[in-house]
């Protein structure tokens, strides 16, 4: 598996009144030798993308767009979840007109597996859908075909010619407030399937809004895989906390086990064999008085380990799993809790070549200005001007997103001090504290 993001690009959604785009090509900058993927088609994708801002400038939206834009993608609830309704669906409110207009989300993919680029978008009101398109561009190695699958209007669709038999009469089926792309996917076409499988099973989000779903994954990837849970430790114990092993146990709750008041729905999901309890331990060595290390270790429970080790534990088995498999991650706040050079390592990871072997990418949003400093730790794995990225508020409190490659800078800049210094917006005016 390999896929990579192009681009994301959206419009009307949450802080971003205009259309914001953030791209993973790659720009002729000279290249220091960082883990740059090129397609078929001869395009250069990046590896990382950082977004840096103030609190409040629109770096999480950027996130939470993406990760509305799969959930509704993927939800198959299309009566009870209509699209409308979507929790985190916003458009931007402090417009007396943008909120009757559509959100617009557009995402750009280019998968290995298939050797080709999908192209797929929506754009989603009050009322349900809008529009939406999905195009392909494959054959890089005779004649580079692009095809637009299908685009829709409301209720109204064209097909190309080579799925409008299959597809047109499944077109009747779709509802105003659903995706088509959901429908076809499920129903005969297998582009539209390929996109969902590829957004479902190679993009992985850590937002922090579902840690309870994020914990219960992280466990199973390291019960399943045994050597990632070895990767895991071997990266943890790189990261100076003084852990030497994790021990996982998985164990079904019965529902004679369960508390009174569990609601009924629940007691039969665990009848039915979803109800599992994880204990999760971490074991340290022990020392004597001299300081030397004993043979012996002590295990404790896991919860009771620092909110910092907590998240380096969960971002090393979705990291290193996406390093395994040439998978995508994207981070909010990818410096939170944890210390600048542990941050700066694992984005290193994802920029060297020899480490990041199968073309994974991590898209993050930071606050963590030693990102960009240059000449931290290795120099060559420095973030280029292409990768970073600032939100920032505008006029009428509207978020704006620019790359630092629009800005004049030369390489031996100090780009966090300039940063800093407000040379690139996307730093708050602190008023006065004064009385």
């Amino acid at each position: 598996m390999n896929t990579m993001i192009i681009d994301f690009t959206i419009k009307n959604y949450r802080s971003f009144k205009e259309t914001a785009s953030i791209s993973l090509l790659a720009e002729p900058l000279k290249n220091d030798g960082i883990a740059i993927s090129t397609t078929d088609f001869k395009d250069d994708i990046l590896p990382v993308a950082g977004i840096f801002g103030q609190n409040a400038g629109g770096k999480s939206n950027i996130i939470k767009a993406l990760s509305c834009m799969i959930d509704s993608m993927l939800n198959t609830d299309h009566v009870g979840s209509p699209i409308n309704r979507h929790p985190l669906l916003q458009p931007f409110l402090l417009n007396t007109d943008n909120s009757s207009q559509p959100i617009h989300f557009e995402l750009s993919l280019w998968d290995k597996d298939t050797v080709s680029q999908y192209n797929y978008g929506f754009e989603v009101d009050n009322s349900g859908v809008v529009s939406e398109w999905l195009s392909i561009v494959d054959r890089p190695k005779t004649n580079r075909r692009s095809r637009m699958i299908f685009e829709r209007s409301g209720n109204k669709f064209t097909f190309d010619s080579t799925v409008k038999g299959d597809l047109e009469p499944l077109s009747r089926r779709v509802l105003g407030t659903a995706l088509a792309v959901n429908v076809f996917a499920n129903l005969a076409d297998p582009y539209s399937h390929k996109l969902l499988e590829i957004v479902k099973e190679q993009i992985k989000i850590i937002d922090s809004t579902d840690i309870d779903e994020l914990r219960r994954y992280i466990l199973e990837r390291c019960i399943i895989d045994e050597k990632l849970r070895m990767q895991v430790i071997n990266f943890i114990n790189k990261a100076d906390i003084g852990i030497n092993d994790i021990f996982i146990d998985k164990s079904e709750v019965s529902v004679a086990e369960l508390p009174a008041g569990i609601p009924e729905e629940l007691k039969r999901a665990m009848s039915n064999g979803a109800g599992f309890s994880y204990r999760v331990e971490s074991s340290h060595f022990i020392y004597d008085n001299s300081g030397n290390k004993l043979t012996e270790s002590r295990n404790f429970n896991f919860g009771n380990e620092s909110l910092g080790t907590q998240k380096i534990f969960i971002l090393a088995v979705v990291l290193l799993d996406a390093l395994n498999k040439g998978e995508v991650v994207v981070v909010d706040e990818l410096g939170s809790s944890l210390h600048p050079f542990l941050t700066k390592r694992i984005v290193e990871i994802f920029q060297n070549p020899e480490l990041n072997k199968y073309g994974a990418q991590l898209i993050f949003t930071s606050h963590e200005t030693f990102l960009l400093a240059k000449n931290s730790l290795n120099g060559k794995l420095d973030l280029r001007r292409d990768q970073i990225w600032f939100a920032d508020k505008g006029a009428g409190e509207a978020s704006v997103l620019r790359c630092l490659s629009e800005y004049k800078t030369k390489k031996e800049y100090d780009l966090a001090k300039r940063y800093l210094e407000g040379r690139f917006g996307a730093v708050p005016v602190i008023k006065s504290w004064e009385a």
